[in-house]
């Protein structure tokens, strides 16, 4: 506990608290982000962005579950509620939940062998069978209704992206190819 303590003296020598008075009055994020719950993996640190800014879901493995009352509720808020201009599922380098679907005989447990469901594994690598499973959750979300009708209407974009963890590439799905996305 006493790191954590040392974090937040940390974070409140440096707040700015004019933006935090400013998020009371509630908040406006452009972009909804499906990310894993993986602690490598941070949206808001990647995209170096502020409080405010992304509105996160995350989980074990990005999954996109729209018939899990959490992951619709967070989607439909939003999509519905908040406005956001872009829903993104964001995936990663070494993912775990993609290693445990390849092998899910070794999990014991039970918990993760229900979240993870009929997940699979299916590419010639790690990367490969990664970005699969990311383009089965960007085709989930955008079954999604509310986030059909959203893109139908011009509201909202969809996308795809993969961060690799030991480069720090990041790859964009781009109709049905992998671009690296140019800085």
């Amino acid at each position: 506990m006493e790191r954590l303590k040392e974090g937040y003296r940390r974070f409140l020598s440096r707040a700015d608290r004019r933006l935090y008075e400013s998020l009371c009055g509630g908040q406006k994020p452009h972009t909804l982000v499906i990310g894993c719950s993986d602690s490598r993996v941070i949206p808001e640190e990647i995209f170096s962005v502020g409080p405010g800014e992304l509105f996160v879901l995350r989980n074990v493995g990005n999954l996109c579950c729209t018939d899990n009352p959490a992951v619709a509720a967070a989607i439909e808020y939003a999509v519905g509620h908040l406005g956001v201009s872009r829903a993104m599922i964001l995936t990663h380098g070494d993912c775990g939940a993609v290693k445990a679907a390849c092998h899910p005989e070794h999990l014991e447990e039970k918990g993760i062998l229900a979240w993870l469901g009929g997940e699979s594994y299916s590419g010639d690598s790690l990367e490969e069978a990664i970005k699969k499973w990311g383009v089965r959750q960007l085709e989930r979300l955008s079954e999604f209704p509310i986030v059909k009708e959203a893109v139908s209407r011009g509201r909202l974009q969809t996308q795809l992206l993969f961060f690799d963890l030991e480069s720090l590439r990041m790859d964009i799905y781009v109709g049905d190819e992998w671009l690296e996305l140019g800085v």
